[in-house]
């Protein structure tokens, strides 16, 4: 999953970048308002960490932003406000979960894991392609019965073909969902992160079409 963080608070900011990424997603970090509309105006996100106490516009106003635009994913508000009028209504605007400070990570990465399992319940878990058994809840695949090691960039990258399946995913597409924002891979550096993932998986190509100049699709 593809976690946008918008917390101004530098320490706790990097520090939650680094202990997400040690968990498995992938992060992008915004420490005002107009930075974090500049990320979802730019890439996709399955989750948003929202800090109310915003130096531009607080969280608030953000969130009924975001929603009026249209964008559904879903909003953890994280926050020193700890009055039942706040979190009400930071839900009553669109927020889906709502964590006061101090927190411990692990309740953090529980609610995550949470909104994620609730995601995935939206959609199929398993999927069955030739030899391969990819759990899209669990993030593990296996091929011929034994468990293979994906690493997240990779599972990114074969989710996002298994999501579209039948439609073509593009580098765009790719770059937006499996990279940081910062980062701007090329579309050399996303071959060849697909050639990893063939190697493990594909190595025939039997699964993961190729759409050359424009991107993948799986059938």
């Amino acid at each position: 999953m593809k976690i946008l963080i918008v917390e101004d608070n530098l320490a706790l900011n990097n520090s939650l970048k680094e202990i997400l990424e040690l968990n498995g997603y992938i992060v992008d970090a915004a420490f005002d308002a107009d930075e974090a509309i500049n990320f979802l105006e730019n890439s996709f996100y399955d989750i948003i960490i929202m800090d109310i106490m915003l130096p531009d516009i607080d969280g608030f106003a953000l969130t009924k932003f975001i929603r009026e635009k249209g964008i559904k994913t879903p909003i953890i508000m994280l926050t020193a406000k700890d009055q039942l009028k706040d979190k009400i209504k930071g839900l009553e605007i669109g927020a889906d979960d709502y964590v006061t400070k101090p927190f411990e990570v692990e309740e953090l990465l529980a609610r995550i894991k949470a909104i994620g399992r609730r995601i995935s319940a939206e959609k199929e878990d398993i999927v069955k392609l030739e030899n391969l058994e990819i759990n899209l809840s669990s993030r593990t695949v296996k091929k011929d019965g034994e468990l293979v090691e994906i690493p997240p960039k990779l599972f990114c990258i074969l989710e996002q073909l298994l999501r579209n399946r039948g439609k073509v995913v593009t580098y765009e597409m790719l770059a937006g969902k499996c990279w940081e924002i910062t980062e701007v891979p090329s579309n050399e550096t996303i071959r060849a992160n697909m050639k990893l993932l063939r190697k493990l998986i594909d190595p025939e190509k039997k699964i993961i079409k190729t759409l050359s100049g424009v991107g993948y699709r799986i059938d």
